[in-house]
């Protein structure tokens, strides 16, 4: 037989698709650099659902970790990456039409937090 009418790049087929046995093409990951200090939320949520509340949270790619404040009032703090607090809140809005709870910013707007000494 004669030719390939396309020109075949190795390891791939003519519609680009990878040929067996070829090594496929591997992307990097974009990596930004680490973050020094974590941001977190405080959230406040009805006692009952604190189980189906931390269930979702876990199904969203661990992108935060949940912190106990208060177990029977149901308050907990939020822990996350600054380069990924636009995946948190939109993990958080969604979690929101399955079980209601408050969000607030953290630290608390207007309260001193006690200084440690050096």
């Amino acid at each position: 037989m004669g030719e390939a009418a396309f020109p075949v790049k190795e390891g791939r087929s003519p519609a680009g698709s990878p040929v067996r046995g070829a090594p496929a093409r591997r992307y990097k990951p974009v990596r930004l650099p680490a973050a020094s200090v974590s941001e977190a939320l405080l959230i406040r949520i009805a006692p009952g659902d604190t189980g189906l509340f931390r269930y979702l949270l876990e199904g969203g790619d661990h992108l935060s970790m949940l912190t106990v404040l208060d177990p029977k009032a149901a308050l907990f703090k939020l822990l996350f990456s600054p380069h990924q607090r636009e995946e948190v809140m939109a993990l958080l809005d969604s979690m929101r039409q399955t079980v209601p709870f408050e969000v607030e910013e953290w630290p608390i707007p207007g309260r001193d937090e006690a200084k440690s000494p050096v």
